[in-house]
């Protein structure tokens, strides 16, 4: 009986469901960035799609003179163009490994390519919104002196998240209901919610549409919904404080409006399943199948006056 399940295990009915609904809650459960995006679903035969906005006819509007014609306001668009790149990875699994524990196996391996899938999206998110040029440093000696000025002191405040949403507001850029939204590393969170005297915080548990909690989301502070994401990187070694890179590490904190990105996909997430001895000649005593997971996506800035950067170190980061 074990011998037949071994044999069989990778091509039963119901396998194929099995490896897509493990893998797929998983690459769900571990998005963060891309749940706050702007996303569009490209349909079959496309590769790339263009993000559009309009350029702002703020003071134009002029007084009218009777009967004469005012003048012309231009409208123009301006487009974002994003292609779609394919990501995927996959993991063998031995007939020895199916032999002892073949449905554990498969759904936990499955679990992990899609906790890993996603974190490569996210990571593909957040590199395309770092190249986002509006950045708030916390030096405390300049605040325009740059990362690489960054001491291990200059952590994450409340003061520089109330910067940032003033200058979105500033910028009029659009909101997800009534509040932006802000994206942290733990470490980061650790400072700011060990402050004192940080104004009225939100926990998530007052919130009065509790339901309405996005993933990560732990409060919200100056209207910003805060949401603490493993998937930020950080900057390892970005600065020693004195103008070059050295051993502080420095953390992105993004906060930013509606629409402040976007992502095209094609098909979301699609995983396969391939029996032993599948491989042919390649496996020819049938020792080896295989779970995989792909996607094809791409991002892009599509309202940089809608997206900021804080960049901070953070107390229990790396700081010899």
């Amino acid at each position: 009986m074990t011998a037949t399940l071994t044999t069989n295990v990778m091509t039963a009915g119901g396998l194929d469901e099995l490896v897509s609904r493990e893998a797929m809650g998983a690459y769900h459960e571990a998005l963060f960035f891309a749940q706050l995006a702007k996303t569009v679903e490209l349909p079959q035969g496309y590769n790339t799609y263009q993000f559009t906005t309009v350029d702002s006819m703020t003071g134009s509007v002029a007084s009218l003179t009777e009967g004469t014609v005012p003048t012309e306001v231009d409208f123009r668009l301006t487009g974002v163009d994003v292609a779609l790149t394919g990501y995927g990875a996959w993991t063998k699994l031995s007939d020895k490994l199916l032999r002892g524990a073949p449905i554990n196996a498969i759904t936990e391996a499955s679990k992990e390519l899609g906790f890993d899938l996603a974190r490569k999206v996210d990571k593909v998110i957040q590199d395309t919104i770092d190249a986002g040029t509006n950045v708030i440093y916390s030096t405390t000696e300049d605040a325009s002196a740059g990362r690489t000025n960054i001491d291990d002191g200059d952590i994450f405040t409340a003061n520089l998240l109330a910067q940032a949403v003033a200058k979105l507001n500033k910028n009029s850029a659009l909101k997800f209901g009534d509040f932006f939204m802000c994206v942290m590393h733990p470490d980061v969170w650790f400072d700011f919610v060990t402050q004192t005297g940080t104004g009225t915080f939100i926990d998530v548990n007052k919130y009065a549409k509790p339901e309405q909690i996005i993933k990560g989301e732990v409060g919200a502070l100056f209207g910003a919904r805060i949401v603490v994401s493993p998937n930020v990187q950080l900057y390892a070694n970005a600065s020693d404080g004195a103008g070059s890179a050295g051993a502080v590490d420095v953390y992105p904190t993004y906060v930013f409006g509606r629409d402040a990105f976007g992502v095209v996909t094609a098909g979301g997430m699609e995983t396969m399943i391939k029996g032993l001895g599948s491989g042919g000649t390649g496996d020819p005593l049938n020792q080896i199948a295989s779970v995989g997971a792909k996607t094809y996506m791409g991002t892009g800035i599509i309202r940089e006056a809608g997206l900021y950067r804080i960049e901070s170190s953070s107390s229990i980061g790396t700081n010899a």
